[in-house]
């Protein structure tokens, strides 16, 4: 993996983390009662990670590299 590639692994790996303690806060909202916010935290956390499944994805699927960026043997 090159520099790029690091930084975009870390980059969603935050996101990621993000937004499914945004989804666990918005659940408890829910369930403290408050619908309206807690709702609107739950849908957008969801759409968020949505979004952040083709990527992780992609991540996935890229072979590994030597530290020196070529492809691993």
């Amino acid at each position: 993996m090159t520099g790029k590639d690091y930084r975009q692994v870390r980059l969603t790996a935050f996101l990621t983390v993000g937004l499914l303690a945004a989804l666990i806060f918005g659940i408890i909202v829910l369930a403290g009662g408050d619908w309206l916010p807690g709702t609107i935290i739950v849908a957008a956390s969801l759409v968020g990670l949505g979004r952040q499944v083709p990527v992780i994805i992609g991540l996935c699927r890229q072979p590994p590299t030597t530290p020196g960026g070529k492809p691993a043997a």
